[in-house]
Order: structure tokens, then C-alpha cells, then sequence
């Protein structure tokens, strides 16, 4: 197959539709699988929330570490970096579908453990890590398969709303599931959020079950190759196609300097700076929620975007100007308007580079490179603990203003080094 560094134009809805049509918000729920998807995203995110706020709140209850609670961020994220090319090779090679549908089960299972830990008064500080590490493999799973599903359930003319829409639906509970996980801490106790986890990732599997998913256009080719050699081609594809590579390259610079210092500290920038509580700390992660559900839902709106990627450089820039700005607040009037602005540019940055790569990938290979892309996500440890660090030695503030710093120049220095990206259309 022909390979392109740069998108193509989508193919236009057929003669005679309208173009406001084209134009509606949801539209591509409209396709029928893409609606069990998008739902089953619904469920899955509100577990993924809950459980953020509550292990990060109860870590830093129990050790009162920073350092502690960077780290606890990166076990999360590590598996990125090792589960994330099996997962994307396991999603070029397997019914994708029922790849989904293990991940959460699995996920489910482990959320009840740890609930069953806390029940019985067992919990200490390392089992933090061993639940969180497990999750984190089941993530890295899930992520790319459920991102590479997107393409399979609609046409390409509404990829960039189905993207949007899916990154919307898990968000909606980045506003909903830190507000909730907080009132069920203070109130019923942490053990209720884990239950409640499962319940939710059970949902999922009730919803994925009756999708009709095609299968990879590779998938009986891949299956003759080993699965290093279909990683090794995965690689080898990626390094040839240079806009693809610079885009995965870009997405390092959030994942190491952005969401460390802002979702990472934010339980201990909440408790030691604002001076609030579990209910304090899911209000402030419910306001980078908010901007994170708005910004794709923009973009949902919108017929089609031009100049894709100086769109996606200038979200760059100004979630490192809204990481400074944030690292400055010493109330909350001062810090949900900033970490609203951090969450809207962010899912647009994500946004606008999870199409394109969709766009410009053959479907034999879009299972490895997003999972490539999202090996990012690895990296968050990598930051998380470096951010702990700063915090132990100098001060949450200081550390969060450091990380928005470097991430704005950066994004500067790439946006003159990469003139493939700034002519993505």
C-alpha cells in the first residue's frame, strides 16, 4: 500500500445531504457500533477517574510524601512503555473487539482486590504499586485498541468528530468522576470507589459485546509473522514515515513535563498549597475535566479543521502558558480557570494528532503506531518522578512552574524544527 506524509482529503457525505448536516456536533453516533463504543467509553473513564483521585488521595494520606505520590503516577504509566507495543500488536493481530472486552474484565477483577484490601485493613504502601502497575498493563491494552477501534466503526469523512467524540466521552468524567470519587472518600470511604470501579468496567463489557467490528485489513497476514517481527515492522514503518514519526516524537513533551506537574501533584498541591480536602482536590480535577470535554467537543463541532498542525503546535504553547500560570495560583478562583484552559488545549493537541496519524496510517499498521503514540504515556513516569523530586527539594509551585517552563520552549523549539508538522492540513 502507497504510503502519504500527509493526510489525504476525506472522502465528502454522499450527494444531496446537507452540509449542516456535516455539521452537527454528534455525528457520528449516528453508526451504530460507534455508539456501543462510545458508550462502553463512558463507563470505562468514570471507573479510570475515581480510581486516580482516591489512590492518589490515599497514598498521600498515608506516607504524606510527594515524592511517593509522583512515583505511584509513573507505576501507572510505565507499563505505556512495555504492554503499549503488545497491546498495539495483539490489536493488528486479534478480533479487537474481544481484546477490549479481556482488558476491562481483568481490570474489573483487580479493582475488587484492592477494595477487599482496604475492607480487611490490609493495605500498606506496596501494594499501591503492585495494583497500580497491573492496572497501568491493562491500560496500555486497552488504549490503543479501543483508539484503533474508532476507524473501524465509522467512515473516514467522520473521523476527526468520531476521534473528538470519543476523547469527549472520556472526559465528561474527568469533570463527573474526580467530584464523585471525593464526596464517596469523605463520606462512605474509600473501599465503596474500587467497588464501584468494577461495577462500571463490568458495564463496559455489557456494551461492547454485541459490536460487529471487522477485522484488521493485515489480520491473516500477521498472523503467519512472529510478533517481534510484526513489532519490528511496526517500528521500521514508523521511522520511514517522518510526519508520523514527528508526531510521536511531539506528544513526549505533555507526557514529560505537562501532566506530571499538574494531574500528578495536583493531590499535593491541592492539601499543601490551596489548603483543601479530598472534596477541594476532585473540584480542581474536575475544572482541568471541564476544559479536557470541551476543547474535542469544539472540534466535534467543526466541519473540518485547516491547518491541522499549526493548530496542534499552538495547543502546545499554551498548555505550557497555562502549566506557569497554574504553578502562580494560590486559590481556587485562580486555579480552576487556568487548569481549564491546560485540560481544553491538551485534548486538542491529543485530539487533532491521534486523526491525523489515523488518517495517514494504512489499517494493517494503525494498531502499532497508535500504540507507539501512546508509549507516551511510559513517559509520564519518567516526569512523575522527576516532578516528585522537585517538589520534595524546592516546593510543589516551584516544580509545576519548572515543568511549564520547559514545555513551552519546547513546543517553540519543535515548532521550527518540524516543518512537516506545521504543513499538515
Amino acid at each position: 500500500m502507497a504510503r502519504t506524509d500527509t493526510p489525504t482529503q476525506e472522502s465528502p457525505p454522499p450527494r444531496g445531504k446537507s452540509r449542516i448536516l456535516r455539521l452537527r456536533t454528534f455525528s457520528s453516533l449516528k453508526h451504530r457500533d460507534f455508539r456501543l463504543l462510545w458508550t462502553s467509553t463512558l463507563f470505562a473513564s468514570a471507573g479510570n477517574w475515581i480510581q486516580q483521585v482516591t489512590l492518589g488521595w490515599l497514598i498521600y494520606d498515608m506516607s504524606g510524601s510527594a515524592l511517593l505520590l509522583g512515583a505511584l503516577h509513573g507505576a501507572r504509566t510505565l507499563p505505556f512503555l512495555l504492554a503499549g507495543p503488545i497491546g498495539g500488536v495483539l490489536s493488528d493481530r486479534m478480533d479487537r473487539r474481544r481484546l477490549l472486552v479481556i482488558t476491562q474484565v481483568a481490570l474489573a477483577l483487580l479493582a475488587v482486590g484492592f477494595a477487599l484490601l482496604i475492607i480487611l485493613d490490609l493495605l500498606q504502601v506496596w501494594h499501591f504499586f503492585v495494583f497500580t502497575f497491573l492496572s497501568g498493563i491493562g491500560w496500555a491494552i486497552n488504549h490503543p485498541v479501543r483508539q484503533t477501534l474508532v476507524a473501524d466503526t465509522v467512515p473516514r469523512h467522520d473521523l476527526l468528530n468520531a476521534v473528538a467524540l470519543i476523547t469527549s466521552a472520556f472526559n465528561i468524567n474527568r469533570i463527573i468522576g474526580p467530584a464523585l470519587g471525593g464526596v464517596l472518600i469523605a463520606f462512605f470511604g474509600p473501599a465503596n470507589n474500587f467497588l464501584l470501579q468494577a461495577v462500571f468496567f463490568g458495564l463496559v463489557v455489557v456494551v461492547v459485546l454485541p459490536m460487529r467490528v471487522r477485522r484488521p485489513a493485515g489480520f491473516n497476514a500477521s498472523r503467519g509473522a512472529s510478533a517481534f517481527t510484526s513489532f519490528r515492522e511496526g517500528i521500521s514503518y514508523v521511522r520511514k514515515e517522518h510526519t508520523t514519526l514527528a508526531l510521536i516524537l511531539l506528544t513526549l513533551i505533555p507526557s514529560l513535563f505537562i501532566m506530571p506537574y499538574t494531574t500528578g501533584l495536583m493531590p499535593a498541591f491541592a492539601k499543601d498549597v490551596l489548603l483543601v480536602g479530598p472534596d477541594g482536590l476532585g473540584l480542581l480535577l474536575a475544572g482541568f475535566g471541564a476544559g479536557a470535554l470541551v476543547g474535542p467537543m469544539i472540534l466535534a463541532s467543526i466541519d473540518d479543521v485547516r491547518r491541522k498542525g499549526m493548530l496542534l503546535l499552538a495547543a502546545g504553547l499554551v498548555s505550557g502558558l497555562g502549566v506557569v500560570v497554574f504553578s502562580q495560583a494560590t486559590g481556587m478562583v485562580a486555579a480552576l480557570p487556568a487548569l481549564a484552559v491546560v485540560g481544553a488545549v491538551q485534548m486538542v493537541y491529543h485530539t487533532v494528532t491521534n486523526t491525523v496519524l489515523q488518517l495517514i496510517t494504512p489499517d494493517e499498521f494503525r494498531g502499532r503506531v497508535l500504540s507507539l503514540y501512546m508509549m507516551d504515556h511510559g513517559l509520564v513516569s519518567l516526569g512523575a518522578v522527576l516532578a516528585g523530586v522537585l517538589a520534595q527539594a524546592y516546593g510543589i509551585p516551584p516544580a509545576i512552574l519548572a515543568g511549564g517552563v520547559v514545555a513551552t520552549g519546547l513546543i517553540l523549539v519543535a515548532g521550527a524544527r518540524f516543518k512537516t508538522v506545521r504543513a499538515i492540513q
